[in-house]
């Protein structure tokens, strides 16, 4: 008779056993279920960079948008994870909105300019430093001419003996952007005087001097030199002077 009930004890606490563990089972997969479903994110948002479409830095930074889990990668962010590369990119930040919302903010790298060589871009900085080499030519910032090189190094100065040439290129880039002006390239010649090159158009500088007046006397005359092709001779300019002449092409 004890064995009998003892049995039916033993019984009763392994009903009680299996259904604490359906239970535990059950909470469980509603509590997956909620992570897989409420923490997954619906929206990615980008600031920092008009380089690229949101779809190209999600494919990028996330690959598999229907896969990222906000609870995941807040884990990843604060232990392993790993920034990718991406072009013309210094770095960037993620901020999560919990539960399923996703901001990056983006850092460019400081690019003033670029070169040829080897048929690939070369960009540097104002520094001089090569920060990026790509395929891809970016329509924001002057092409340099004239300029020779026996080597490039990706993250090494440009080998250029007189360093004086990248102020002068800061000195432009920063001037042709605040005054709007478009330029096919920058040429430098031998003695390091400068050519702009506006469509048909050559824009004779000299050699650096008197830049910011030189490219603000040179948007007024924006309107009149489209369409025509000669040699714009602006290298004697000072303001409140008339050194300035123009000869067109032989047609």
């Amino acid at each position: 008779m004890s064995q009998s009930r003892s049995e039916g004890k033993k019984r009763h606490i392994l009903l009680k056993i299996m259904m604490l563990l359906v239970i535990l089972l059950c909470l469980a997969g509603a509590a997956g279920y909620t992570a897989v479903t409420y923490f997954k994110v619906t929206g990615i948002t980008y600031e920092g960079t008009d380089r690229y479409t949101d779809e190209e830095l999600t494919a990028y930074i996330f690959g598999d948008v229907s896969n990222i889990n906000s609870l995941r990668l807040g884990y990843d962010l604060k232990h392993d994870y790993r920034k990718v590369s991406i072009p013309f990119i210094e770095t960037y930040e993620m901020e999560i909105e919990y539960p399923d919302k996703v901001h990056v903010v983006l850092y460019e790298k400081s690019i003033v300019a670029y070169v040829i060589y080897k048929e690939n871009y070369m960009y540097f900085d104002k520094d001089g430093i090569v920060v990026e080499t790509s395929a891809e030519q970016v329509s924001d910032v002057p092409l340099i001419d004239g300029l020779k090189f026996d080597s490039i190094v990706l993250y090494n100065p440009l080998p250029i003996k007189d360093e004086s040439v990248f102020n002068t290129i800061l000195d432009l880039s920063q001037n042709l952007r605040k005054y709007e002006i478009a330029v096919d390239k920058i040429h430098f010649n031998d003695d390091l005087s400068i050519v702009l090159y506006i469509g048909n158009v050559r824009v004779k500088f000299g050699k650096g001097d008197k830049l910011s007046e030189k490219l603000h006397e040179l948007k007024q005359m924006e309107a009149e030199l489209a369409g025509l092709s000669g040699v714009l001779d602006m290298e004697n300019y000072s303001e409140g002077t008339e050194f300035i002449t123009f000869k067109r092409d032989k047609q």
